[in-house]
């Protein structure tokens, strides 16, 4: 800061403060008290230093007023020997507009009715605003006028093309009232099917449009297919016809027909496995089967005791169960052959049972190969088959002295020109012994001779446990 504007400033003070001073000497008011949207008269507003009695009057500001409590003295100030003024006793206070006016068919809202606020004017539902919707708290009152609410009315739209009016056929329309449209057959409705009458005389939304109908390519069922009605879109009532594979069966309707919304009807149906049902039952027996469903096998049994004529199982075809339910008949095993030298010891009959059993014993000097007891089983077969009887070996004792035979060479048979057999049986202490000496066939003999060799056979002694009878039964005769 320079010298200069150090000393103005300087300068400035010392005057304030002589001002100050000679005020306080000579008794004069300063500047007197503000008033909150108030002010003095003009005629006071230029002073800035008033003689000892001097009286100012207060005024509101454009858009106040003086409380009602505020009396004339307290409007006024007076500058006293003290050079002081006395107080100020008012107030100024917002002036107030009142009512802003009744709206036929209509209300308004305000906050406040003082200078300054606003109020905000409504129609009811049906009615439409004529006129600004507002007015203004000013110093001489409410700015504009009350508008006015008039009946909403709309001009009937043009009917869209290949359209038609369902309800609400009238030349003008009240708020609220509405059009109802639909599509003529063969086309369907985009937008809404129904307006309505709304503020500015105006329906809302905008009236449809109607296009044709066409469906695009239906969905297949799982399983099956369209037989007939190929191609990528469809035309009104245009139809298609499924089928299901082979070995399924449909649920539903075979055709659909293109509708609106791009829609076929009914839908499209489902292809389930044909179910084939029971595949019939067996008596004295039974089935398995996973399902009964195309392409699956039921496989049939016997109980214990049966055995099964026919095919043991049947498949689930197009055209149902394939073949016939097999039988179970009763397991009847036939007497096999009595093995030569052996007779039966328990279980006679001409049949048997499913486990029936027969029980073998061999003659007296034979022994058995095999099991003694056979079992009926199934197939009507006998198990194990039955066994055989053999010669029993007997150890041969020589005498002291006696030289061992020795066997006869078959090429001394053979030189001797022989052709027979023989069968040498003897019996010793009740014992048949056979023995059997093979004879050489000459081979230069040119003439052969064939020599029929009969079965011989003989009558096994009963037991002591077998009645005369049974053993003539079971004896083979002879060929």
């Amino acid at each position: 800061m320079s010298h200069r504007e150090n000393w103005a400033m300087s300068e400035r003070l010392i005057f304030t403060l002589m001002a100050i001073w000679v005020t306080r000497v000579t008794g004069n008011c300063g500047k007197p008290p503000q008033l909150e949207n108030g002010s003095p008269t003009e005629k006071f507003t230029s002073e800035t230093l008033f003689d000892v009695g001097t009286k100012i009057t207060y005024k509101c500001h454009l858009g106040y007023i003086f409380s009602r409590e505020t009396l004339n003295d307290s409007r006024t100030v007076t500058c006293r020997k003290d050079s002081t003024w006395t107080p100020l006793q008012t107030i100024c206070e917002p002036k107030t507009c009142g009512n802003p006016g009744k709206i036929v068919d209509g209300y308004y809202d305000a906050p406040t009715a003082t200078f300054g606020s606003k109020v905000t004017f409504y129609c009811n539902t049906g009615y439409k605003m004529v006129g600004r919707n507002f007015r203004m708290c000013e110093a001489d009152g409410w700015d504009g006028q009350v508008p006015t609410c008039e009946v909403v009315e709309c001009q009937r739209p043009e009917l869209p093309a290949n359209s038609k009016t369902e309800e609400g056929f009238a030349p003008t329309y009240k708020y609220g009232e509405t059009i109802s449209y639909d599509c003529n057959e063969g086309y369907e409705i985009v937008g809404k099917s129904v307006i309505e009458c709304k503020e500015n005389n105006t329906f809302v939304p905008a009236p449809p449009t109607c296009k044709p109908v066409e469906c695009h390519h239906p969905e297949l069922p799982a399983n099956g297919r369209i037989e007939m009605g190929f191609g990528p879109t469809y035309g009104y009532r245009e139809t298609v016809n499924y089928v299901c594979n082979e070995g399924f069966e449909m649920v539903g309707e075979s055709v659909a027909e293109c509708r609106e919304g791009n829609t076929f009807i009914p839908g499209p149906p489902t292809c389930k496995p044909r179910d084939c049902g029971n595949p019939g039952e067996i008596l004295n027996g039974y089935y398995e089967a996973p399902s009964t469903t195309f392409g699956t096998k039921a496989t049939f049994y016997c109980n214990p005791g049966y055995w099964m004529v026919g095919k043991n199982y049947r498949l689930c075809k197009v055209d149902g169960w394939d073949g016939q339910v097999p039988a179970c008949k009763v397991v009847a095993c036939h007497r096999p052959e009595v093995p030569i030298n052996g007779q039966i010891k328990s279980g006679f009959g001409p049949t048997y049972k499913y486990q029936e059993n027969i029980s073998y014993i061999c003659n007296a000097g034979f022994e058995l190969v095999g099991n003694s007891v056979i079992v009926c089983e199934e197939n009507n077969t006998f198990v194990p088959t039955p066994p055989t009887c053999r010669t029993a070996k007997i150890a041969q004792v020589r005498k002291i002295g006696e030289k061992k035979k020795e066997p006869v060479s078959a090429d001394a048979a053979d030189e001797n020109n022989l052709g027979t057999a023989g069968i040498v049986i003897s019996c010793i202490i009740g014992i048949c012994v056979g023995i059997a000496a093979a004879a050489g066939l000459s081979l230069y003999n040119k003439k052969r001779q064939r020599n029929i060799c009969k079965k011989v056979h003989i009558n096994p002694q009963p037991s002591e446990n077998q009645e005369e009878a049974n053993l003539n039964v079971y004896q083979d005769q002879p060929a």
